[in-house]
């Protein structure tokens, strides 16, 4: 052989090295969570887990408050988003392509929570309320219960935006507002500093799609495989959730940073209930959104449910046995 071929030979068999391990090249995925909630567990059990890596995914968890969460989607900053159902509705109706394709939370699991002085909702007239942002779950959950007691936002309960789920509480502490609904952790600590239940807001909404795995239709047409891997490691993450209490009490500490034992058990204990097994989205719990946002925003009107969701991963994965087999592994 001369070596002029053995240097070709050696080239070449770089080259397909080369082009083999970048075929082999995890996914990138921005991924955006809203809430600092039980939900944002979910996510961060699957990066630590290396349950993303496992499914050839490189995931960028980013915490992006409240609705603004669907702005980094539309922009492009993010492809996957961890929301709620209502800002799909009302991007959509302007024309994006926005949609559902994973129920992770689809019973509210939220508890209307008052300073201690609070001792009946009709005391709430004229009393400052506060949510995340207008447009999120805390907002249409507050308006929601609020209707139900024959109370009308605000005119008389005024609704200011806090930012998050955290700073609710703490606009309680500081008495800038009375109370407002949380979920776990923040109720549990919430609970602890003795601020009043005034109202499990299941009781009243029992069904409400509260976060789900939100992308564009575009990038789910020219993704599908990750997506489908994606939807792999969430649903993994769901059942480590469900059933090791003690690496979510280490996800909680170390991501959430929550160091109360008591709020980091009664957050892992209590909240998967809120998350179903086969993670569709929820039509019921979407279908009392869409009729309360009807009531103000009229254009949501002409949109069909099935428009806003797009359930073909998850139903194909039920079909293999892939959630069940994740049952079994308990």
């Amino acid at each position: 052989m001369s070596f002029i071929a053995f240097i070709m030979g050696a080239i070449s068999i770089l080259i397909s090295s080369s082009l083999q391990a970048a075929s082999k090249a995890p996914t990138p995925l921005r991924v955006a969570y809203s809430s600092i909630s039980g939900s944002a567990i979910v996510p961060w059990i699957a990066v630590d887990k290396g349950l993303f890596a496992k499914y050839d995914l490189d995931v960028e968890l980013i915490y992006v408050a409240g609705s603004q969460a669907m702005q980094s989607l539309l922009s492009g900053t993010t492809q996957i988003g961890i929301q709620g159902i209502e800002p799909v509705f009302r991007v959509n109706a302007h024309g994006a392509d926005t949609v559902m394709i994973l129920g992770l939370v689809t019973k509210p699991p939220f508890s209307i929570i008052v300073r201690p002085e609070i001792k009946d909702f009709r005391e709430l007239r004229g009393k400052p309320m506060g949510i995340t942002r207008y447009g999120s779950s805390t907002d249409l959950l507050l308006r929601l219960t609020l209707d139900k007691w024959g109370l009308k936002p605000e005119t008389d309960v005024p609704i200011l935006q806090m930012g998050g789920v955290p700073p609710i509480l703490a606009g309680m502490q500081s008495k800038k507002i009375f109370g407002g609904p949380l979920s776990l952790p923040t109720l549990a600590r919430a609970k602890q500093e003795g601020y009043r239940e005034l109202a499990d807001v299941a009781d009243l909404v029992p069904d409400y799609q509260v976060a789900g795995v939100v992308t564009r239709r575009a990038f789910l047409r020219q993704n599908t495989d990750a997506v489908r891997r994606f939807i792999k490691a969430i649903a993994e993450a769901t059942a480590t959730f469900r059933n090791d209490p003690g690496y979510v009490k280490k996800v909680m500490r170390e991501r959430l940073k929550i160091d109360d034992p008591l709020v980091i058990e009664e957050t892992q204990k209590n909240y998967p209930r809120y998350m179903p097994n086969v993670p569709y989205p929820s039509r019921a719990g979407i279908a009392v959104i869409k009729g309360f946002l009807e009531r103000t925003e009229p254009a949501l009107r002409q949109l069909a449910i099935d428009d806003q969701i797009d359930i073909q991963a998850v139903r194909e994965l039920e079909q293999s046995g892939f959630f069940n087999s994740l049952s079994r592994a308990r």
